[in-house]
């Protein structure tokens, strides 16, 4: 399965007793430390992936530059 976002960036999660494993879209990068982000649903803001217990690494996915509306 190929995975598609706005940053090239995904970050997996092992999951924890009451979180299921899980992969979250990277939004962004923290300009001061380097560190990714991840939008955190729950507090409504980005967060730090280092920031989450079960964070286990980053994974590359294929980039959205542009859309071309089809067949008209």
């Amino acid at each position: 399965m190929r995975y598609f976002n706005g940053t090239g960036w995904l970050a997996i999660f092992n999951g924890t007793e009451t979180m299921v494993g899980r992969t979250v879209d990277e939004d962004a990068w923290d300009a001061a430390t380097g560190v990714a982000l991840v939008v955190d649903p729950k507090q409504g803001t980005r967060r730090p992936v280092r920031g989450y217990p079960d964070f286990s690494h980053l994974e590359r996915a294929d980039q959205v530059v542009a859309a071309v509306p089809g067949g008209g």
